[in-house]
């Protein structure tokens, strides 16, 4: 029986998503209607899933610790994810992100060869610059962070494993972790408002992001798995470029509070890329569309820290 998601329909069979614990996997697992016969991976098996969904520990770059049996489709979302933290670990950013993404293709061509895999990648992989990027814009990564998932990127080209790549541009939603932008200023501003403060010290406002709210995500890995040609690689993002102050502002915005921000110079990160934003188009074609607006999934990530500070 065929795998319906939104708008998308995948073959029978079951579907592995590495990763599974994380902001992504935990969502995917959802959206995805993960059930009886499925396996979320992750570095331990102490993490919520759907009913009947199997939980195995595999640490990368090491093999799974134990046998998985044939799957139909392969969601690599595992990795370290944060570019601010790859800059003070980038051994094991390249151990875990590239050695592991080869650890995957090992079991693939051993154990599922006809599986189709999906591997999150990153807008992190371009060259920076001030231009919409698509996917044939230069590439040059300006972190371990982004060389960790070029080179993982260049391993399943060369794998014979079949593939589509995903180069995601910024998401955000409910379960991310708070040190990443979005969240930590919806944390700022909860704070503030709980103490009364009327200032929130900044980094940089000034970069211009793409971002997506997190089941439009979701929805374009399903659109991937589903329509997507194997051997390519598509964009996940929308297409539209916001400041990080006009994010601020609209998070502000929600409880009304008047807040004001000042810069911190101790929060400027000087590698961080200008403007950075993707051209959907290719995606697109797939018969996908963002449905999520940025205001409402801000707000939904507002809510969500809301009820846990």
């Amino acid at each position: 029986m065929s795998r319906i998601i939104g708008d998308f329909i995948l073959d029978d069979g079951p579907v592995l998503v590495t990763g599974a614990a994380g902001f992504v996997g935990s969502r995917l697992m959802k959206l995805f209607h993960l059930s009886e016969g499925d396996i979320a991976a992750d570095i331990n098996t102490d993490f919520p899933v759907p009913s009947g969904v199997r939980r195995i520990a595999w640490k990368l770059p090491s093999p799974p610790s134990g046998s998985l049996g044939k799957v139909r489709y392969v969601v690599h979302l595992a990795g370290l994810s944060s570019v601010a933290h790859s800059h003070t670990s980038k051994e094991k950013v390249m151990s875990i992100n590239y050695e592991g993404t080869g650890s995957i293709l090992n079991w693939i061509r051993e154990n599922a060869p006809n599986a189709l895999l999906l591997f999150a990648s990153s807008a992190e992989v371009y060259k920076p610059s001030v231009s919409v990027l698509d996917e044939l814009s230069p590439l040059g990564p300006g972190s371990p962070y982004g060389e960790s998932k070029l080179e993982a990127e260049k391993l399943i080209i060369d794998s014979g494993v079949q593939s589509v790549i995903a180069r995601s541009f910024p998401h955000f939603g409910p379960g991310q972790e708070g040190h990443f932008v979005l969240p930590s200023f919806c944390r700022r501003v909860i704070r503030s408002v709980k103490s009364g403060e009327k200032v929130i010290s900044t980094g940089n406002l000034n970069a211009i992001r793409d971002y997506l709210y997190i089941d439009d995500v979701v929805m374009a890995y399903a659109s991937l798995l589903a329509n997507g040609q194997p051997g390519e690689v598509y964009n996940v993002c929308s297409g539209n470029g916001n400041s990080i102050g006009d994010l601020l502002d609209l998070i502000t915005s929600i409880p009304g509070a008047g807040l004001r921000t000042m810069i911190d110079p101790r929060l400027l990160r000087q590698e961080d890329q200008f403007c950075q934003i993707g051209s959907s188009k290719k995606l697109r074609s797939l018969g996908w569309t963002p449905d999520d607006s940025l205001e409402k999934g801000l707000r939904l990530l507002y809510k969500w820290w809301e009820e846990r500070l």
